[in-house]
């Protein structure tokens, strides 16, 4: 039976440690220049987040939540956008970057949910890459997927045994953990 088609990008799942990963968020500014949904993977450039691209060596992790600051204040009260509470990602051509967060699940040592782009024959040890795609506007739900390696950006740590997961075909879904030579504080 085929896979259902449900991209939401990167969400974590838990960690190789054992320790909760909701511990390792960290709020980051966002970089001027591209838009950023929740789930996409983000790369670390210039002390800013930025939506992540295939081989980058600054990978920070995967965004959670999108905070704005209070016009009031300095600071973000949390992962949301006190003018707006219907905002669900970061639009770019309507705000200013640096009254904006992500809130990033980090990568090193974080295990992420993803689904595949194209019919994939992974096993775990397997490396993969990003499949970078635009998010929802919608839902602000990311597009981000895995494809086939070129750049070994993911290593498969488990295939979820899930009821309407067959890991092989379209749209399957693998447990994955960035590649030690992409992570941001590991490079």
């Amino acid at each position: 039976m085929a896979n259902a088609d449900r991209p939401n990008g990167f969400r974590p799942v838990g960690t190789l440690s054992g320790a909760p990963w909701t511990s390792r968020v960290r709020a980051v500014g966002v970089a001027d220049g591209e838009d950023i949904f929740i789930g996409d993977m983000v790369n670390l450039e210039s002390g800013l987040a930025d939506p992540m691209a295939t081989d980058d060596a600054a990978v920070l992790g995967a965004v959670v939540g999108i905070g704005r600051k209070d016009e009031y204040s300095t600071s973000v009260a949390g992962a949301f956008n006190p003018a707006d509470l219907s905002t669900r990602w970061y639009d770019d051509s309507a705000n200013t970057h640096t009254d904006w967060v992500v809130f990033v699940a980090l990568a090193d040592d974080c295990i992420f949910e993803v689904q595949t782009a194209t019919a994939l024959t992974l096993a775990v040890g397997d490396t993969c890459d990003l499949s970078d795609a635009a998010g929802s506007s919608t839902t602000g739900v990311s597009a981000q997927e895995i494809t086939t390696s070129s750049n070994a950006d993911f290593t498969v740590v488990e295939i979820p045994d899930m009821v309407d997961n067959d890991h092989t075909l379209v749209n399957g879904r693998y447990w994955v953990m960035v590649t030690r030579a992409e992570q941001a504080f590991h490079a």
